[in-house]
């Protein structure tokens, strides 16, 4: 009874189809069965259309979805990740941290990648856990891009803003993640110690560059005229939000200092007395040179 109420319902839906003009092709005709969790469509389930034999699967392709039986779009995401990643990382490569285009291109090439990942959003709003993580790592790639900042800062902040745009030495100093002693022997492992080099601290961090270090002097009596004696990065931000002419005077200070800061690190790495950890390593290199680091040091003769 059930298999003559399946291929009546195929006959009417193929009849309508004609009604309207139109013809069904069978070789392009797909079928889906919906069904609860941990059950899926029975392994011979079948329609019939036109006398060509439709095997009945657990999901299906239509107007560029993947629809599934649960209704969950998993599949959909799980097909459309790596055609977001590889559209980010090829547009990623178009947007340099240093230079390239402007602010507006960015948020321009940004839309791309969020026009495929928001392809027939009303169908499958709410998502399922696993669905917003496939939306958001791919979209994540270029975002930063389109800040020009490290892949390791959070994107949560300063969204609704209306002036200033974030520059490389901005954000780098902003974060953290740039040429700081901190940084650098902590994180990139490009350090032997956190030390300061343009006076010797310690340790140096951001609020060390920003508050403290005599080798900026000159432009942090700049910063200060425009963001106000305290100089704290709450402080900072917070005068930055308020005013374009604060968010100018901190992207000119982070833009002098971090320049200059990166010109000594380069030329520390082009010693060749200095500390090999100091090398410029890449790829298969640098990830031997990580190896090494955790390697117990070999016993002296």
């Amino acid at each position: 009874m059930l298999h003559y109420y399946k291929e009546a319902a195929v006959t009417r839906t193929v009849d309508y189809i004609r009604s309207l003009g139109l013809k069904v092709a069978p070789a392009k005709t797909e079928a889906m069965i919906f069904h609860r969790p941990r059950q899926g469509p029975p392994p011979s389930a079948h329609i019939t259309v036109e006398g060509v034999r439709i095997k009945v699967g657990a999901q299906m392709k239509y107007l560029g979805l993947t629809l599934d039986g649960r209704w969950t779009f998993c599949a959909h995401f799980r097909l459309l990740q790596p055609r977001i990643v590889k559209t980010a990382a090829a547009l990623g490569r178009l947007l340099p941290n240093v230079g390239g285009p402007s602010v507006s291109c960015r948020k321009l090439y940004a839309g791309v990648t969020r026009c495929m990942a928001l392809y027939g959003a009303p169908i499958w709003f709410p998502l399922q856990r696993e669905a917003k993580h496939a939306l958001r790592q791919p979209q994540r790639i270029l975002a930063l891009r389109a800040i020009r900042a490290y892949r390791t800062v959070a994107l949560d902040e300063w969204m609704e803003r209306r002036h200033g745009h974030l520059t490389y030495r901005l954000v780098q100093v902003l974060t953290g993640h740039g040429a700081f002693g901190w940084y650098l022997h902590h994180i990139a492992r490009r350090e032997p110690t956190p030390e300061c080099h343009g006076c010797g601290a310690v340790e140096d961090t951001v609020d060390h560059t920003l508050v403290d270090c005599p080798a900026w002097v000159p432009q942090r009596r700049a910063l200060v005229s425009a963001v106000g004696v305290d100089l704290s990065p709450p402080s900072i931000v917070k005068a930055m939000l308020g005013s374009e002419t604060a968010w100018k005077g901190m992207a000119t200070f982070c833009e002098e200092v971090m320049s200059q800061k990166e010109a000594a690190e380069r030329v520390r790495e082009e010693d060749p007395l200095a500390d090999p950890i100091r090398r410029s390593r890449r790829g298969r290199r640098r990830r031997q040179y990580a190896t090494l680091l955790h390697q117990p040091l070999a016993a002296g003769p």
